[in-house]
């Protein structure tokens, strides 16, 4: 609930803290007010390819002397420059680190986390310098609109999975406290929660596939939807009613799994490994990590091409390196003369070279997928069993996976008796729902409680 000192906020500012991408939103009261859709968003380049992004790579540096150094785009650009100049060994580079709490079950402060090289660092002390660095950069953005704003008018809202733990809950506002976030100004928001709140706010041709009469439908007293936040590390799912006052109940206890973007990375990087095969597996990453660094970092956004049933064909770089490594440990061999890769007992896939691009026909792209999409279908048709699940009617899809044309149309396949919902701007939904949840909280109205406990008498 809000304090009496909340109340008096002038600007609410909302953090996204995700696991391969964060950002930040904010607006005013009289923003508000005029259009609770809009809110600033601060706009990221990336060096490596000088395009501008709504977010920035959930990537953080520190000095040798455990000092913070860069976040985001710029972290990963001085640590691919440290490891050309062969000097990153000695220097703590945290990538998709926010999976770390994902299983964490004790409220433990003294938590530490691994760096990509194996070196540790305590989680709250990489967690709270990324607050700092999101909550400085914003601060500016925001006096450099609003000059008079001073720091006590401004509502923080930090948001975090519904399926994390307390713990994990704890140490991510223990983190924003500690870099001056006044906690009587804080509130942690859920994040498909938060994106609910962004399309119930949409006016219908900003849904897609969206109907006339649509909006009125979903968000009616009595209607019951499910929220699929699909990020990047976790698929965050959770269901609604609406009441007659508006306001929203939870229909089903947060659910979810780690079945994001990342698992798609990571069948990616599987057919890789298979394809170079495991000496030039270990050899690369014990010495240049470079090479596997770069090809995530391509695959990132290649992966957005993939489409499903496609008849051209998916191209990706791959670092020159990682030919070079092959050659040295496979003498007088090339890696562009492989014609297929072995990545199942039962599962051969083509490849072809083209300059320093990889080929595969479209179906084995789409392959990288399977995985995360056969896990979030077969939990949603468990939740629709149950006994809270049975009327729900509609599916809204958001998050940054969101986006991709493959999980889109595995949802629409499987589910094609439910209306499914899929707002424009999905990847930004939580940012912009958690603006409008800052200032106006009341929506969530009821709760399902985790557990529950009985006596034996």
């Amino acid at each position: 609930m809000a304090t009496a000192k909340q109340d008096d906020y002038l600007l609410v500012a909302a953090i996204d803290f995700g696991t391969t991408y964060s950002g930040y939103a904010f607006s005013t009261r009289n923003d508000f007010t005029r259009d609770p859709t809009k809110a600033y968003l601060k706009q990221w380049v990336d060096p490596s390819s000088t395009m501008m992004y709504n977010k920035t790579s959930t990537c953080i540096l520190f000095t040798k002397e455990k000092k913070f150094s860069k976040f985001g785009f710029e972290a990963e650009a001085k640590y691919l420059d440290l490891i050309i100049d062969d000097e990153y060994r000695d220097w703590y580079f945290f990538k998709r680190f926010k999976m770390s709490l994902y299983t964490l079950k004790s409220s433990d402060q003294n938590l530490v986390i691994e760096d990509e090289t194996g070196k540790s660092m305590p989680a709250l002390t990489v967690f709270s310098e990324s607050i700092k660095y999101l909550k400085d950069s914003l601060v500016d953005e925001c006096q450099k609109r609003h000059t008079s704003l001073k720091l006590n008018e401004i509502k923080w809202i930090v948001t975090v999975p519904a399926i994390w733990s307390d713990p994990a809950k704890t140490l991510m506002r223990s983190a924003a406290i500690t870099v001056s976030i006044d906690s009587e100004m804080l509130t942690i928001a859920l994040e498909p929660e938060a994106a609910a709140l962004f399309v119930k706010h949409l006016p219908v041709e900003k849904k897609i596939d969206g109907k006339e009469g649509e909006s009125f439908q979903t968000f009616a007293p009595g209607s019951k939807y499910i929220v699929v936040d699909a990020g990047g590390g976790t698929i965050d799912i959770t269901a609604h009613e609406v009441l007659e006052d508006g306001t929203v109940k939870e229909l089903l206890k947060a659910t979810g799994g780690n079945w994001g973007g990342v698992a798609v990375d990571e069948s990616y990087m599987k057919l890789i490994k298979c394809l170079i095969g495991d000496e030039v597996t270990k050899k690369i990453e014990k010495d240049p990590p470079s090479i596997f660094f770069e090809i995530c970092r391509d695959f990132e956004i290649a992966k957005r091409t993939i489409k499903p049933d496609s008849d051209m064909k998916f191209t990706a770089r791959i670092p020159s390196g990682l030919a070079e490594e092959y050659a040295n440990v496979n003498v007088g061999k090339s890696m562009k003369t492989l014609k297929s890769v072995q990545i199942k007992s039962n599962h051969v896939v083509e490849v072809s070279f083209t300059g320093d691009k990889i080929r595969l026909a479209s179906k084995n792209a789409e392959e990288f997928f399977a995985d995360s999409i056969y896990k979030i279908s077969e939990h949603l048709s468990e939740l629709f069993k149950h006994e809270s699940g049975r009327e729900i009617t509609t599916i809204i899809l958001v998050g940054g996976y969101a986006e991709s044309p493959v999980l889109i149309n595995a949802i629409k396949a499987e589910f094609s008796h439910m209306r499914i919902i899929i707002p424009q701007e999905a990847a930004w939904s939580v940012l912009r729902g958690a603006v409008i949840f800052g200032h106006d909280p009341r929506i969530i109205k009821q709760r399902r409680s985790k557990f529950s406990y009985g006596i034996k008498v």
